[in-house]
């Protein structure tokens, strides 16, 4: 499977947090698309200058984790969407 745009389908964030989910296109016809996703955080450098990490510190593993439920949630829907289905609602 390989991503040929880069580019993100859908983003998650909590501040500085980010998870960017890619849709993956199949090599084969009539295999479905999968997906991948990444997690950063964006921070300012000495410079001011604006940078990502993929370090978290330990008092940010909880927001972590909570964005990567959020980000399940999205993928649900991207994946419910290829199939031409309505997404599924949230508890």
């Amino acid at each position: 499977m390989s991503n040929t745009s880069n580019k993100p389908v859908q983003e998650v964030r909590d501040g500085g947090l980010r998870v960017a989910i890619f849709r993956n296109v199949p090599k084969q016809e009539g295999d479905r698309p999968r997906y991948s996703g990444k997690l950063t955080r964006s921070y300012r450098d000495a410079q001011g200058e604006w940078r990502d990490t993929e370090y978290l510190s330990g008092t940010e593993f909880l927001r972590a984790a909570r964005l990567m439920e959020k980000a399940y949630d999205a993928e649900l829907d991207q994946r419910a969407a290829d199939k031409g289905e309505a997404p599924e609602p949230t508890v």
